[in-house]
C-alpha cells in the first residue's frame, strides 16, 4: 500500500504491529510511502523514515503521539 500522508503511514504501521508482533517500518519510495517489515527493510538496506522498534521513544512528528 503507497501512501502520501506520513501521519496515516505510521499509523498504519503500529496497527500492523498490534496484529503481528512484528516490527514495521516507513520507508520513502518513488511515488510515495510504503510500510514494510523492519526485517525486510534491514535485508535490503533501505533507509527507515520510521519504525514501530523506537516507537513512543522519539517522536517524527509533534501531534504523533
Amino acid at each position: 500500500m503507497i501512501f502520501t500522508d506520513l501521519p496515516a503511514a505510521i499509523e498504519e504501521a503500529r496497527y500492523r504491529r498490534r496484529e503481528t508482533d512484528r516490527h514495521f517500518a516507513v520507508v520513502q519510495r518513488d511515488i510515495g510511502m510504503s510500510v514494510l517489515t523492519e526485517r525486510w527493510v534491514m535485508r535490503k538496506c533501505m533507509r527507515m523514515m520510521y519504525s514501530t522498534r523506537r516507537d513512543r521513544v522519539h517522536t517524527v512528528l509533534p501531534g504523533i503521539k
